[in-house]
């Protein structure tokens, strides 16, 4: 049993804050008062608290302690309209902040958009919270040689679809749109800004949507933590019709 303790402590939490004894938004015992109670060491204790971390289930906030983390239910992104709904249906728990920079195109979104390295981008960041707790990161890159876009001052999506009607109004109009889904580990700024444990699963979605003269005008990288969020993709009607054909 000992050297299973630290499970049992983890199924014991998992149970008491699925069961609501340890509501949404509220703290855990403190770390000492679980040693004590499961008459654990604090590596045992940490070790459970990791796991549950990575669940999704506790969100640790620094000099604070562990608080049980809001639950927003299961995100999907679909690949055919991108966005889990629109603005209107959002939840209104959600809620998306927006900043805007001008920079300089690194190696990596460089050749991606198809620019010279150091060329003039706005980057559009895209923070979603639920509640009190982190809920999705999107960073989206435009080329300053494409449009200077407006940062969206209300309805912000947390997949910044908005982006792409701005573009659409500026005169910009997207014929293609090519998305790329990886699962992978979180990096160490990831799990400060979306609270998540570092051996937590991250969903990365990284959207590239091009004109009709083959420009890449559009670059999103978005990331949702993986234990509530799942990828969608659906085959198009034009596909399945060259198929009968």
């Amino acid at each position: 049993m000992a050297q299973n303790r630290h499970v049992h402590i983890a199924n014991d939490l998992r149970r008491h804050i699925k069961g609501g004894t340890y509501a949404p938004g509220t703290p855990i015992p403190a770390e000492s008062a679980l040693m004590e109670q499961y008459r654990a060491s604090r590596p045992t204790v940490r070790i459970a608290l990791a796991q549950i971390e990575n669940e999704g289930l506790l969100i640790r906030i620094h000099g604070r302690g562990n608080f049980v983390r809001h639950q927003p239910g299961l995100v999907t992104y679909d690949t055919t309209n991108h966005a889990a709904g629109s603005c209107a249906v959002m939840d209104t728990a959600l809620q998306v902040s927006v900043s805007k920079r001008a920079t300089k195109a690194k190696d990596d979104v460089a050749a991606i958009l198809g620019v010279p390295v150091g060329s003039v981008l706005t980057e559009y960041r895209y923070q979603g919270h639920y509640l009190t707790d982190p809920y999705s990161l999107a960073l989206i890159y435009v080329p300053h040689a494409v449009a200077v876009l407006e940062a969206p001052t209300h309805c912000a999506t947390p997949t910044g679809e908005d982006i792409r009607e701005a573009l659409s109004r500026a005169g910009v109009h997207v014929v293609e749109t090519r998305t790329r889904v990886v699962s992978r580990l979180p990096s160490q700024e990831e799990t400060k800004t979306l609270a998540i444990g570092a051996g937590a699963p991250l969903m990365e979605i990284q959207r590239v949507s091009v004109d009709a003269e083959s420009r890449v005008v559009e670059l999103a990288r978005i990331v949702l933590p993986g234990f509530s969020a799942e990828a969608v993709f659906t085959e198009s009607t034009r596909t399945r019709e060259l198929e009968a054909a």
